[in-house]
């Protein structure tokens, strides 16, 4: 499969696909994400009340209310991106999707497959015993928002990471390393974090980067966002809600890993995700042949 079907989302991005154009729309975009993250932050603080409890579980995500909080604020993430389409980019902002109804179509054919894929991966034996978070019958109570939540935490990055750059810059560079490259080094550099990975944290941001690869290239294969959304949505629900590692965003997890991001235990795990990641790309490149 080639990338012809990315014309679909390219074509309507080459008017308004001038490197100023994309490199002032990133930048006003992350300028406004920080303003309704910010807005958001202080909602939440003036309904903590006096004890602040509710912004505290929002600022660690480690309870199901201050996780489900933390994911659904990401919904502010594609805000500005699907404004500026059009006085930015000259184009409507569904075309940050690609075609609805072969996304759709992409996005059930690739979550079947992994879906399946994640459910014998989890199966798998492992050696460590995994610790006990949430009780089974409150996690299967919370299980439909919990799918709710970490949906629109993996749409909304994909929305603006491979709908809106990565399809301004392929539409703007003929060379799709390039496009790939710097699209991936973007949501790298987005999940670099020291403070919570520590010495593992740019093991941890190589990880997003061959995430934010294969990602890519499902978005340019399909010619739509669908395949990158569940490609995102099954590994994010494996790491946020059936065994997370234990600090933030573990709030809505059934079991956790008995170590913690930023230890030495934790590095053979980054290479066990990075195959599940090979093979998980893989597997959806097969569901997409047609």
């Amino acid at each position: 499969m080639s990338y012809e079907r990315y014309a679909a989302m390219t074509g309507p991005a080459r008017a308004g696909a001038a490197l100023w154009r994309t490199g002032l729309g990133l930048l006003l975009a992350i300028m406004a994400y920080v303003v309704l993250v910010t807005e958001f932050a202080s909602l939440v603080h003036s309904l903590s009340g006096p004890g602040g409890t509710l912004f505290a579980e929002f600022a660690g995500g480690s309870t199901p209310r201050g996780a489900l909080l933390l994911l659904f604020s990401f919904a502010l993430m594609p805000v500005a991106p699907l404004i500026l389409a059009r006085p930015m980019h000259l184009r409507s902002a569904l075309s940050l999707l690609g075609p609805l109804r072969p996304a759709l179509g992409d996005f059930l054919r690739v979550f079947r497959v992994l879906a399946i894929l994640a459910a014998i991966l989890v199966l798998l034996p492992v050696d460590f015993a995994p610790v006990a978070a949430l009780p089974p019958g409150r996690w299967l109570l919370l299980l439909p928002l919990t799918l709710v939540a970490v949906a629109v935490q993996a749409g909304a990055e994909e929305i603006v990471f491979r709908g809106y750059l990565q399809t301004q810059l392929a539409a703007r560079f003929a060379f799709p390393p390039i496009w790939l490259f710097l699209t991936a080094l973007l949501f790298a550099y987005g999940h670099y974090a020291p403070a919570e990975n520590g010495g593992n944290a740019l093991a941890f941001a190589g990880l997003a980067f061959a995430f934010g690869l294969a990602a890519g290239d499902l978005t340019a294969r399909a010619g739509n966002l669908g395949p990158a959304v569940a490609f995102h949505l099954v590994n994010n629900f494996l790491a946020i809600a059936v065994i997370a590692l234990p600090g933030p965003l573990s709030g809505l997890a059934l079991s956790t890993y008995p170590f913690a991001a930023d230890t030495e235990a934790v590095r053979p795990l980054i290479w066990v995700d990075l195959g599940a990641i090979g093979v998980s790309w893989l597997a959806a490149r097969v569901a997409l042949r047609r």
